[in-house]
């Protein structure tokens, strides 16, 4: 019998790529089933497959994998959750995988498409009415009561599983796991595909959940270019405005509705240039106005997107979430926004897991107790924080500046004590307390920022105190010390407190420098000086001259630099303070040493090193030390220099300071003879407490030298991940220029360790980093190493072109030593012979004598001069190699698309003819043979 079999039904009947029926249904509106009760099969179509799914690859993949049938060796995964934030891209990527799935043969019983509404206005679809539309779908007769209606559709299900016909079903739009529970078929050859706001979970509800973020930057801008091509394909933008593509995608967060929508505002204004479109999107008050597309009365926005989740937020979770908007960094802690909602932690852990679950919200780590919002979100809660009281705000924003000032001061504590007291107990010890700022860094930047344009001067004054040595301590974080400082300097001016503006200004001539702002440092130093004075405030005075000096000495203006320190030890004196007439001390040794007095700057320090030892500052006694040590070392007088490290080891070690006991011991081992296997045991314990102490940088450095140690021992892959560890830690920290040096002895690791192509790709890597810092002898020198690794896998061609970039750069540096060395190891004869002399005069030759308008760049010039000079010295193969060389190139600019390539072949040919023509002179040498054969005359 034929049940609710219409002829509208009939109609629509389809098949999927002939391996099975779907059918679309939505709440009780469509009644269709199949040819009969004992022959269920859903007959619809499934919704359309989205036109544009860039950057989920990975994810349809993943999903897809979920999908396929089962076997014996791998457990089946019936039910999948694919949750996120709105317009993340849900429903899109659920489609698709299911088209594919459909288009493979796996779900040879069809599939069904229930949009559940679970965030509708005008309410969801209940899980009675749910299972009720999936039981008229099968064609199953209408029961009294739901717990039948499941079960006839549970007995539907499994008929078809015996008949090997699996069916695939998607509930879309899913607001709670109550919608689908019953659902869920009881036989594992289907497969049930949820798509929710929420991550559903539940006692009876046993899911793989997979979470949707937005879009990578490659993702969003091919997701707007696909769109506006697959609408004109000959639209000029994207390609015109790669930039302002790219930019646009990042103002719209990655967001996938957000991207869609801004690529149909595109694509319904041809005329519209990209960069039009950044720029009214560019203020964050007014962008979620602008993502608004509207067509014949249909609005499509992400501010209503969001809206939906929001409205069905507890109460007391929408105030958390709109004063997480009032946190001014990328992320924040469950402590911080404990603060900032005034409750305990325990019960803000559990409102934001809400806010997760409801995908407006993500814990990055997972485990991590930080919580990250995305920016159209965040944007999002920012209008709607307006609209509570400024009272309100105020107070939650000064509970997250008293809760962060409170523990930045801790961690400065731990950080910067070095007497015996006791340290605040909110961090175990330094390592916990240098990880917190590490995590809290950008936030606690950002508060800064905030807090000086809302009206919180003295917050300022002292978060940038307790920051500035953290922030002074990595060069990465240079900037950020110079925006604390300026910002510093304008509250202190705000509150009218000239002896905060002077110590401000102080503060900041120590960051400028860092930046490479060296003027503007001793402008700054110079200001602090002039406040002092004209206070009369004499103390002050010590410290802006000391720091004076100090930036005149980095900015190598020597003899004003001692000048300034000279006068603030004689004021020092005079106040009888002894701590500044050591740093007074310090400055002045400092200066000479540096302009190469390292008699005079020893005696210095040794009257440094008796003062603080006078007054109990075992720290700076022990920092003197160390500097002695250097001075000493520099005047090569090493052993007085060892034993001035060992001092100071001695005297870290009698106090208990492991992080001043590895500088020590780093300044020691450096300029101390010991065997190799000594040197790895030492360096390797140097390795362990420099991380316990959490001081990277040093611990890059203690890499780095274990490292060429275990080279030296023949332990080449131990030496490799030595080096690895410490480039690592330099790329983290952002040193370019240290990092180089380690990149360096991590490539010539790997030829040793026999890793040959890992060590291309680190030399490839040095190379274009030398290339970026315009540093050309460098680069070429790099150049020479990439050379001889290539030439160690018997890459011949292009060792050889690696060289000759060299000698390219050693030619326009005019190196000629550089050049020569490079060309010798080209196969080219370059000493004082008769055979090299005219070897290198050929090359000359060519080289001036080529073309400057022929179109040739100078790798191929010097491959055609290098070819000929090859050739007239006899070495034939380097010769062919070098032809080999030229070839290569225009094959690969012929693949690039150059249209000039052939052109350039060939007028490398000419020139290469006229060359060898040179070489020979045919003229002479036809004179010469006809000379030999004419018969003599009588």
């Amino acid at each position: 019998m034929v049940i609710g079999r219409t002829t509208a039904g009939q109609a629509q009947a389809a098949t999927a790529s002939g391996h099975g029926h779907v059918i679309q249904v939505s709440g009780s509106g469509n009644m269709v089933c199949a040819s009969g009760a004992a022959d269920p099969s859903p007959m619809l179509r499934l919704p359309a497959e989205p036109t544009h799914l860039a950057g989920r690859e990975k994810e349809a993949e993943a999903v897809l994998a979920l999908l396929a049938p089962s076997s014996r060796a791998r457990a089946a995964t019936v039910v999948s959750v694919l949750s996120g934030l709105p317009g993340i891209g849900k429903t899109a990527l659920a489609l698709h995988v299911a088209h594919r799935a459909m288009a493979r043969g796996w779900f040879p019983g069809g599939a069904v498409f229930l949009h559940l509404r679970g965030y509708d206005p005008a309410g969801p679809v209940g899980a009675e009415e749910a299972v009720g539309t999936l039981a008229r779908a099968l064609c199953v007769d209408d029961a009294m009561t739901p717990d039948e209606q499941t079960g006839l559709c549970q007995a539907a299900l499994n008929r078809l599983a015996d008949e090997g016909r699996a069916v695939l079903l998607i509930a879309d739009d899913a607001s709670s796991a109550a919608q689908i529970e019953r659902l869920v078929p009881a036989r594992s050859e289907h497969r049930l595909l949820v798509t929710s706001r929420h991550l559903l979970t539940g006692p009876s509800l046993r899911a793989r959940l997979i979470g949707l973020d937005e879009l990578t930057p490659r993702g969003a801008t091919d997701l707007i270019a696909e769109a506006l091509r697959y609408a004109r394909p000959d639209d000029p933008r994207p390609q015109r405005e790669a930039d302002a593509l790219a930019e646009l995608a990042g103002r719209c967060g990655h967001h996938p509705l957000a991207l869609q929508i801004a690529a149909s505002l595109l694509t319904t204004d041809a005329g519209r240039p990209i960069a039009a479109l950044t720029a009214d999107l560019a203020d964050a008050h007014t962008r979620l106005d602008v993502l608004c597309y509207e067509d014949g009365g249909h609005t499509t926005a992400v501010q209503a997107a969001f809206r939906l989740s929001y409205q069905r937020l507890l109460p007391h979770h929408r105030q958390v979430f709109r004063q997480l908007a009032l946190n001014p960094g990328p992320d924040i802690s469950t402590g911080a926004a404990a603060a900032l909602w005034g409750r305990s932690a325990a019960r803000t852990r559990d409102a934001l897991a809400a806010l997760a679950r409801a995908g407006l919200l993500a814990e990055q780590p997972v485990g991590s107790d930080r919580w990250r919002m995305h920016d159209l979100l965040r944007v999002y809660a920012a209008t709607l924080v307006e609209s509570d009281s400024a009272k309100w705000r105020t107070a939650a924003f000064t509970r997250l500046l008293k809760h962060c000032q409170d523990l930045a001061h801790a961690a400065n504590a731990h950080l910067h004590s070095y007497d015996n007291g006791p340290l605040p107990g909110d961090f175990r010890d330094r390592a916990h307390a240098v990880q917190w700022l590490e995590e809290e860094r950008a936030n606690l930047v950002a508060l800064i920022v905030r807090a000086a344009a809302t009206g919180h001067p003295r917050a300022v004054l002292d978060l940038q105190e307790k920051m500035r040595l953290f922030l002074l301590g990595r060069a990465s974080y240079a900037a950020d010390a110079v925006t604390a400082a300026q910002l510093a300097v304008y509250c202190a001016r705000e509150i009218g407190h000239p002896c905060c503006e002077a110590t401000a200004l102080y503060y900041l001539s120590e960051a400028l420098p860092n930046c490479g702002r060296l003027p503007e440092a001793v402008e700054a130093a110079t200001r602090s000086l002039d406040i002092s004075r004209a206070r009369g405030d004499r103390l002050r005075q010590v410290s802006a001259l000391t720091n004076l000096g100090s930036s005149l000495r980095r900015a190598q203006r020597f003899e004003e630099a001692a000048e300034a320190h000279t006068e603030s030890l004689a004021l020092s004196q005079e106040l009888g303070d002894q701590g500044c007439i050591g740093k007074a001390l310090m400055g002045l040794a400092d200066t000479l040493h540096d302009t190469h007095r390292y008699e005079e700057a020893a005696d210095v320090l040794t009257e440094t090193v008796r003062h603080f030892s006078e007054m109990g500052d075992w720290h700076h006694e022990g920092l003197q030390l160390m500097r002695l040590g250097d001075t000493l070392f520099a005047m090569k007088r090493s052993t007085e220099a060892v034993d001035t490290y060992r001092r100071a080891l001695v005297l870290y070690q009698e106090r208990g300071d492991e992080h001043h006991q590895a500088i020590a011991m780093q300044h020691l081992w450096a300029v101390s003879d010991m065997s190799l296997e000594e040197a790895v045991d030492n360096y390797e314990r140097l390795v362990n407490i420099c991380h316990k102490v959490c001081d990277r940088a040093l611990e890059a450095v203690a890499l780095n030298a274990l490292g060429n140690r275990l080279q030296q021992l023949g332990r080449h892959d131990e030496a490799v991940a030595a080096h690895s560890g410490a480039a690592a830690i330099h790329e983290e920290r952002d040193e370019e220029g240290l990092l180089i040096t380690v990149l360096d002895d991590l490539g010539i690791a790997l030829r040793a360790a026999g890793r040959l192509t890992e060590a291309t790709e680190v030399h490839e890597r040095e190379v274009a980093l030398f290339r970026a810092r315009g540093d050309q002898h460098k680069e070429a020198e790099a150049l020479k190493r990439l050379a001889t690794t290539l030439r160690c896998g018997r890459r011949r061609l292009e060792a050889a072109e690696a060289h000759v970039r060299a000698v390219g750069i050693y030619h326009e540096l005019e190196d000629t030593w550089c050049e020569r060395r490079a060309l010798s190891d080209l196969g080219l004869p370059v000493r004082d012979t008769p055979r090299a002399d005219k070897a290198m005069a050929l090359y000359t030759w060519v080289l001036a004598n080529l073309p400057e308008d022929d179109g040739l760049d100078q790798e191929m010039r010097i491959l055609i001069a290098l070819g000929a000079a090859q050739q007239r010295a006899g070495r034939i193969t380097a010769a062919l190699r070098s032809w080999a060389s030229l070839t290569r190139i225009m094959l690969r600019l012929l693949d690039e698309g150059n249209e000039r390539a052939p052109k350039q072949y060939w007028g490398a040919l000419k020139h290469l003819v006229k060359a060898c023509l040179h070489l020979f002179r045919p003229l002479p040498m036809l004179i010469n043979l006809r000379d030999r054969h004419r018969r003599p005359t009588t």
